[in-house]
């Protein structure tokens, strides 16, 4: 057990020293990859699921004080996969009540047994849904994973249906100097970024608070 904990040390180190010296498109698809891979490599596997876990603590417990989650908050992840991990750590930190979606039928299938086997199933839905229409307007957070596509069509239907006072966290790959990167600076047209915060042992990740820009 011990030996895969280091492992799974390992594994953060190289996500951030290797992947501050790449470029931004690569080490975006790197991430990507690397999470799609891990998670299919032990959704079934039980005891090999507190890696997974280990890896997004840090960054649940950063996001949870970024957008001030609470207990009495309802949230919103988007994109959660066959081990929903943010909904786990979520739910555990904050006791929080957590809807979870994704669009891979099989990823979903996967996520229900997994949150039935914790005991979680009270406080966590897991759906089969298309973020590009799914109703949000009762969320307090939404929560957007790394990788979830077409995003620029996300979150126009997101600014379009959210609260007013929602927060929305977008996580994505930074430059290598930490701001966030071009390709994304298109969220600046809907949003307003409130705060971000770096998630240094996930190569560069960042995970960034948007509230909805008003109409005047």
């Amino acid at each position: 057990m011990e030996r895969i904990r280091k492992s799974s040390r390992l594994v953060q180190f190289f996500l951030e020293k290797i992947g501050a010296k790449l470029d931004y498109h690569k080490l975006k698809k790197l991430v990507d990859f690397g999470f799609v891979l891990t998670e299919k490599l032990i959704v079934n596997l039980d005891k090999l699921h507190f890696i997974y876990l280990d890896i997004y603590d840090d960054m649940i417990e950063n996001e949870i004080n970024l957008a001030d989650i609470s207990k009495d908050k309802f949230v919103l992840h988007i994109g959660c996969g066959a081990i929903p991990a943010t909904s786990i750590l979520l739910t555990k930190k904050t006791g929080s009540q957590v809807k979870a979606i994704d669009n891979d039928l099989k990823a979903v299938k996967k996520a229900i047994l997994y949150v039935n086997k914790t005991g979680f199933s009270k406080k966590i839905q897991i759906e089969h849904a298309d973020a590009k229409n799914y109703p949000v307007e009762k969320f307090d957070t939404i929560i957007i994973s790394q990788g979830v596509k077409p995003i620029k069509d996300i979150l126009e239907h997101i600014y379009r249906s959210m609260k007013d006072d929602a927060y929305v966290i977008f996580r994505t790959s930074s430059s290598p100097s930490g701001e966030i990167a071009k390709n994304d600076l298109f969220i600046k047209d809907k949003f307003n970024i409130d705060n971000l915060v770096a998630q240094k042992k996930n190569a560069l990740l960042i995970s960034i608070l948007l509230k909805k820009r008003l109409r005047i």
